[in-house]
């Protein structure tokens, strides 16, 4: 019989084996690994800096893009809003900066803004929207509550309240509530209608309500542009803004009204300017660079149409 201690010497060989391989094969591998590591970092390292090289160059594009576009934005718009008035409506949480860039453009193109009616969150709650506040203000400015959706109402009677006479006791009721600040309350009355907002995420459905009254605007009164600052930031990047996808999704909004999906840069300002006219004269289109526009910008010189006004 093989006694225990001759197991116990084989394995003592075998595991001396094992790990001299391993010692052998680590010193003569170690070499080819460690240049295989070094050659990918540098590979790493030199797609990152020709993937930072163009971005800069993205970047430094985008600005002769904007820079160029500013100046030839007062040829382009000159008298295409010329003795308008307009006003303007601005969402929650709108950048200050893209009002006044809304209304350094009505002026460019001979127009003025009339007022600014700051909504809040409260607007698209339930008990604004089913309160007799607005009810009783649709019927001052000719609209039968119960034809409207009721998520619809509360745009419809803001919209009629500034382009019409009999608004300006709307815009004062307004102005003392809780949905929503006006300035200044007493106004001449307005030819057109700016709307805008910053990019959104649907999340938890807002983005749907705020289509709702927006759209409630749009099939009340003639002339209507919605603005959108652009893209809207997420967790998992920018995303297309979600109220101009919904409001772009809804035939019978875009057949009234035009939308702008990037209003925080110039060539979406002249497209404002140019949409805001065309609006005017009964031609309404979806501008920008997102996938659902119709075109970057309107025509300069639109074809005329029957009774329209180029």
């Amino acid at each position: 019989m093989i006694d225990f201690r001759y197991h116990v010497v084989s394995l003592v060989a075998v595991f001396l084996a094992l790990a001299t391989g391993i010692v052998i094969g680590g010193f003569s591998l170690r070499g080819e690994v460690a240049d295989q590591l070094n050659g990918q970092v540098v590979q790493l390292r030199k797609d990152k800096s020709e993937l930072q090289n163009q971005v800069n160059q993205a970047s430094i594009g985008g600005r002769k893009r904007d820079e160029g576009v500013a100046e030839v934005a007062p040829k382009v718009l000159a008298g295409a809003l010329a003795d308008k008035r307009v006003a303007i409506v601005a969402l929650p949480d709108t950048d200050d900066a893209l009002v006044k860039s809304v209304k350094q453009t009505v002026g460019v193109a001979g127009g003025t803004v009339t007022t600014t009616v700051s909504l809040k969150q409260q607007w698209i709650t339930p008990q604004w929207l089913d309160s007799e506040q607005v009810r009783t203000d649709a019927a001052k400015v000719g609209i039968d509550a119960k034809s409207v959706p009721a998520e619809r109402l509360a745009g419809a009677v803001l919209a009629r309240s500034l382009v019409r006479p009999a608004g300006q006791e709307v815009l004062r009721d307004l102005a003392g509530s809780d949905a929503a600040s006006v300035s200044p309350e007493t106004a001449p009355v307005a030819d057109a209608v700016v709307v805008v907002w910053p990019g959104m995420v649907d999340k938890d459905g807002v983005a749907k309500k705020w289509s709702a009254s927006v759209s409630g605007m749009g099939i009340s009164v003639d002339a209507v542009v919605g603005v959108s600052s652009g893209s809207a930031p997420s967790d998992g990047g920018s995303k297309p803004d979600a109220l101009v996808t919904s409001l772009r999704d809804t035939p019978e909004v875009v057949s009234v009204m035009s939308t702008i999906d990037d209003g925080s840069i110039p060539i979406g300002q002249v497209g404002l300017g140019l949409a805001v006219r065309d609006e005017l004269a009964g031609r309404s289109g979806q501008y920008g660079m997102g996938r659902d526009a119709s075109a970057v910008v309107p025509r300069v010189s639109p074809e005329s149409t029957p009774g329209a006004t180029p």
